[in-house]
């Protein structure tokens, strides 16, 4: 499934973006399901929005794992 989110740099100065995932629960969950995104490594000016598409994928294999959970983190350096 993919899904649409917006980022926005409400720094002054251009930050260059990344997203992470923290707190699997159940932890097995972090291996057969994955998220991504197509914005790692963007550079986003002072003040600039940019789109971005979160997508979740879900190995055929998985099994035990009736519902999970995680945080998603984006952060921006530079």
């Amino acid at each position: 499934i993919s899904k649409t989110v917006y980022v926005k740099n409400l720094g002054t100065t251009p930050l260059t973006i990344a997203m992470s995932e923290t707190n699997w629960n159940p932890t097995i969950a972090d291996g057969p399901i994955t998220l991504t995104w197509n914005r790692e490594s963007t550079i986003l000016a002072a003040n600039q929005v940019s789109t971005a598409t979160l997508t979740l994928a879900i190995a055929s294999s998985i099994s035990g794992i009736a519902s999970f959970s995680t945080n998603i983190v984006i952060t921006g350096t530079g």
